[in-house]
């Protein structure tokens, strides 16, 4: 994909998320999820959280040379067993349940439906800049946009099982999201258990 049809996609994805969201009631923020304590409240909140940030993210351009190629490299450090996404679970999973309680329905829907937009048309200006990746690593803002497609995926099937709903996602996040997968998993060990030749624990690729 081209970072032009990368931000397409992630707009996409987002403006998918709003309408899930300005379509459920009362009873369907409260349901339960597959991912272990949060409801599906606390699953919307924590992937508003990208949309939220992502304006800070295209405005962090830096003169540093990039310290990871490639999305999938650095999905590949952060999910190391002492990588940054083990490292910080228990904070994350404590964050999003206390920010499901602090925004309100409607903070949480505007941030797809007004600040994720925004950020969008602002990165298609700036272009595929390296930027600062909260301080965890440098990448260009096309790798970063990768990054957001592969989050707003993942979570888009948990909402939609949560929902009890037929698992409806753009196509083109799909095909984004399965190859970047691919990309982090190491090539042989990926072949051979895609083709059933090894049980080897290759999978998950992200915690």
């Amino acid at each position: 994909m081209t970072f032009d049809d990368r931000l397409t996609t992630l707009d996409t994805l987002w403006s998918v998320w709003a309408k899930h969201g300005q379509a459920m009631i009362d009873e369907q923020w409260a349901l339960p999820t597959r991912l272990g304590t949060w409801d599906v409240r606390s699953l919307y909140v924590h992937t508003a959280s990208w949309p939220a940030i992502f304006p800070s993210l295209v405005d962090a351009e830096s003169d540093a040379e990039p310290t990871h190629a490639t999305a999938a490299a650095v999905l590949r450090t952060f999910n190391a067993p002492d990588g940054a996404a083990n490292r910080f679970r228990g904070w994350n999973a404590d964050r999003a349940r206390e920010d499901a309680a602090r925004y309100s329905t409607a903070q949480m829907i505007e941030q797809f439906a007004g600040a994720g937009p925004a950020a969008v048309a602002a990165a298609r200006r700036r272009g595929p800049v390296t930027v600062d990746y909260f301080g965890q690593a440098v990448l260009r803002l096309d790798e970063v946009v990768s990054i957001g497609i592969l989050e707003a995926t993942v979570h888009l099937l948990d909402l939609q099982h949560a929902l009890g709903l037929p698992q409806d996602v753009p196509a083109g996040a799909l095909a984004h999201t399965a190859a970047l997968l691919a990309e982090m998993a190491p090539p042989i060990d990926f072949i051979e258990a895609a083709t059933g030749r090894t049980t080897a624990g290759v999978f998950p690729l992200l915690t």
